[in-house]
């Protein structure tokens, strides 16, 4: 399996401390059935990472793992969150942000957890990455609040071109009632869905594979088998090598 968001890197953002948690989140991880993992540490207002910041942490990570001999190999990647469309866009531009894989076919974006900056150019800027041959995925939609409230926001982002990342702790209801309700929901709702466990540690990882099987016993075997496929296709892209 594939963890698309996990922040596995040592003492970057609010995910592991040092190296110790890093190898316990990681056999973690491992033992669940995970062989591949991008690392996505946030990039916002408060902690602006840039992609040359990030990528000598994923070598070093890599290196550690194997002298470890832990089977999993880590990928770059970046949480980045949309404050300013305008922003997003310049920076964009300039090649600072690491997306998934630190390729240009998929991007994790969240939104600030305030709903008075959602961004009202939304859907214009999904269509303007879409445009540039990327994919946005949008970062555990069901634990924001303006999502849940304005339910109205979500379907033109996705109907734009955007995937949803649904975080597998939702689903199990590690982050309450309301997040797991939106989680079933937006599975049933939209198709283009990714599972993914946005892992800071072993206290807070789901992992990935109850996720899975939750999904299987309450929306059937036929939704688990398309997000696994869909995940499985995601994985092959990124570490296919050739043009980035």
């Amino acid at each position: 399996m594939i963890d698309l968001h996990c922040h596995i890197l040592p003492g970057v953002d609010d995910g592991p401390r040092n190296l110790e948690e890093s190898l316990k989140l990681a056999r973690f991880c491992v033992a669940d059935g995970i062989t591949v993992i991008t690392a996505t540490p946030h990039c916002h207002r408060l902690l602006h990472l840039l992609r040359n910041q990030i990528l000598p942490h994923v070598v070093a990570l890599n290196q550690e793992l194997k002298s470890a001999k832990i089977p999993l190999t880590v990928l770059p990647g970046f949480e980045i969150q949309v404050f300013d469309s305008d922003v997003y866009r310049r920076e964009f531009e300039e090649d600072v942000y690491c997306h998934l894989g630190d390729r240009k076919d998929f991007t994790l974006l969240e939104f600030n957890w305030a709903a008075s900056m959602f961004p009202r150019d939304s859907v214009e800027l999904i269509e303007w990455i879409r445009d540039r041959g990327m994919t946005p995925i949008i970062a555990h939609p069901e634990r924001h609040d303006f999502f849940r409230d304005q339910p109205e926001l979500l379907p033109p982002l996705v109907d734009a071109g955007a995937w949803i990342q649904i975080t597998a702790g939702s689903l199990l209801g590690n982050f309450g009632d309301e997040a797991k309700a939106f989680g079933e929901h937006f599975l049933n709702t939209h198709r283009e869905a990714i599972l993914a466990t946005d892992s800071h540690n072993v206290e807070r990882s789901s992992g990935l594979s109850a996720g899975y099987a939750w999904v299987e016993k309450h929306l059937g075997p036929e939704r688990a088998l398309d997000l696994r496929q869909r995940a499985d296709r995601v994985k092959t892209t990124l570490l296919t090598n050739g043009e980035k």
